[in-house]
């Protein structure tokens, strides 16, 4: 059991007759000292011979320290002994012949005491008092590269982090207040106010611009952007464009010759894998923080925010708010995912998901490209999800009985673009799109699937239900797919 802080913030040891009993249930924090040998009060442990032992006295020659001497009577022819000498004097005289050893011999110890400890400690100057020092240990250096040849995860730190970012994320506020048809201030005046932040990754350098790719949904909100490299340089950032389906979004900044990202082809990845995941958890406070773990699944269905099942690389690493549009690194130092997002319940730990490196670079090229991704197919309609209304579940159940189970995926057509196919096929508004090439739409994904898996051009068959007179209609249509351009 380790040391613990009883009630007065006293330290108490394990084989103190005293120590009091900890309450359970109660967490406490404790100190270890590296020097356990040092001992109370304020003297320390030190090498037995060294100058600093308790001792009185020195060694000497003689083995006692003292002198004897003995008071001698000379007697000469034809005159009388004199008379004896007080011994007072060679007392004295003694004393000082050994005090005179004693600091000798004192002399020579210290000088031997000083040198030994210059030469454990090469920085120590010459005639300083030996005392007692705690001698630091030089960490050995962590290799950045293993047996394998790959990266070590301070290796993928050390050459990686330059290519990530933070971007903070500015929106209009205005200074007009609305209070029950009352306003104050004026309409007209607004103001940028940091919103919200996330992380990126340098990933193109293209006609003296640098590329930042990152998520969608850091980005789509705002009205202007900043970026913070590594080294705390700020640059202001552009819209480029982003993508709700893939969730990657794109920004521009006005910098040349910076640390350009290297991205791999995420469909060499392998479960289990060890990866390493930087980005700006909590913001640019804790910018580039990194975390590592492993690859816990591949093409894992994940619903994004409109409906539509992106398939993620799942991972263990922590990926917390802010981490998002931040990098997803090999061993060999290679972007193979954009982290997106986490399952965020406390019932959940280490489940975090990224976008395949495949499906970023391809949607980001497009974005840099034509501002849009490129070759994707649509109907060319708005709609409401049927589960938005409140005679919803009466609907689906009427739906169940002309053979549509579970049609929860069913869309309520709101218009038709004038580019669509179906603008002159006789769809009105409230009519209910509840399957596609013969499959019922028991979620949206149904829909987005089948059209991502299309290309414009392509025709599809639509099951439309329509109310009429209380009643419920259906029939099937053909639909010749056009190019969504965001």
């Amino acid at each position: 059991m380790d040391d613990q802080f009883d009630n007065k913030n006293e330290y108490y040891t394990p084989d103190d007759p005293q120590r009091q009993p900890v309450e359970e249930n109660t967490t406490y924090h404790y100190a270890y000292s590296a020097n356990n040998e040092q001992q109370s009060g304020s003297s320390y442990y030190t090498p037995a011979g060294s100058a600093n032992e308790q001792q009185s006295g020195y060694y000497t020659p003689d083995g006692n320290g003292k002198h004897n001497e003995t008071a001698a009577d000379s007697a000469f022819y034809g005159t009388p002994a004199p008379a004896k000498k007080s011994k007072v004097g060679k007392i004295l005289i003694a004393v000082l012949i050994v005090s005179l050893v004693i600091v000798f011999v004192g002399v020579i110890i210290s000088i031997l005491g000083n040198n030994n400890s210059n030469a454990s400690n090469p920085d120590a100057s010459n005639g300083d008092t030996a005392s007692p020092q705690i001698q630091v240990q030089t960490q050995a250096t962590q290799d950045s590269v293993n047996k394998d040849g790959k990266y070590t995860v301070s290796g993928v730190a050390e050459n990686c982090i330059d290519s990530c970012v933070g971007i903070t994320v500015y929106t209009k506020r205005t200074n007009y207040s609305n209070f029950y048809g009352y306003g104050s201030g004026s309409q007209n005046s607004s103001e940028d106010v940091a919103s919200g932040a996330g992380s990126g990754v340098l990933m193109l350098e293209s006609d003296g611009k640098t590329y930042v790719m990152t998520c969608a949904h850091v980005i789509s909100d705002g009205t202007s952007f900043t970026v913070t490299l590594n080294n705390e340089k700020e640059y202001p950032a552009k819209m480029v464009g982003f993508d709700s389906q893939t969730d990657i979004g794109v920004l521009s900044i006005d910098a040349t010759g910076l640390k350009i990202a290297e991205f791999a082809n995420s469909d060499s990845t392998v479960l289990g894998e060890q990866v390493v995941a930087i980005g700006c958890p909590g913001g640019l406070q804790f910018m580039n923080s990194i975390t590592s773990g492993y690859v816990s699944a591949l093409a894992r269905p994940i619903s994004s925010s409109i409906g539509y099942n992106n398939e993620c690389i799942q991972i263990d690493a922590a990926i917390n708010p802010g981490n998002s549009g931040g990098a997803l690194f090999n061993m060999q130092g290679q972007v193979i995912g954009i982290n997106s997002s986490k399952i965020a319940n406390t019932a959940y730990e280490g489940m975090g998901f990224a976008v395949p490196s495949s499906t970023a670079v391809s949607t980001a090229n497009s974005l840099i490209k034509s501002g849009y991704v490129e070759g994707r197919a649509k109907i060319g309609i708005t709609y409401n999800r049927i589960t938005s209304y409140s005679n919803s579940e009466a609907i689906i159940q009427a739906l169940a009985q002309l053979g549509y189970k579970d049609a929860n995926g069913t869309i309520v057509i709101g218009s038709v673009t004038e580019d669509s196919d179906l603008i002159n096929k006789g769809i009105k508004k409230y009519d209910m799109i509840v399957a596609i090439n013969g499959e019922t739409l028991t979620s949206t994904d149904v829909l987005t699937s089948a059209l991502s898996k299309s290309k414009p051009g392509d025709t599809v068959k639509l099951t439309i239900a329509r109310i009429e007179n209380n009643q419920i209609d259906d029939f099937e249509i053909d639909c010749v797919l056009i190019e969504d351009k965001g």
